[in-house]
């Protein structure tokens, strides 16, 4: 997976507007999501994603059901 860098965070903030985050700011949030993102892959490594959102709802409702 492609890691979120700090140059990313700042072109975010100026497409988006609003208040910019400073350069240090921004690596940090950089750094807490590529946390975010490396948790969710580990999480879900062993799930079977479907392409088809369909397949995927009913794959996530038997996942619940146990």
């Amino acid at each position: 997976m492609a890691q979120i860098t700090k140059e990313l965070i700042l072109a975010q903030a100026r497409e988006f507007g609003g208040d910019m985050p400073t350069a240090e700011r921004a690596e940090e949030l950089a750094a807490h999501l590529n946390v975010l993102i490396a948790a969710l892959d580990e999480a879900s490594a062993d799930l079977a994603f479907e392409a088809e959102p369909a397949n995927m709802a009913r794959m996530l409702d038997e996942l619940a059901e146990g």
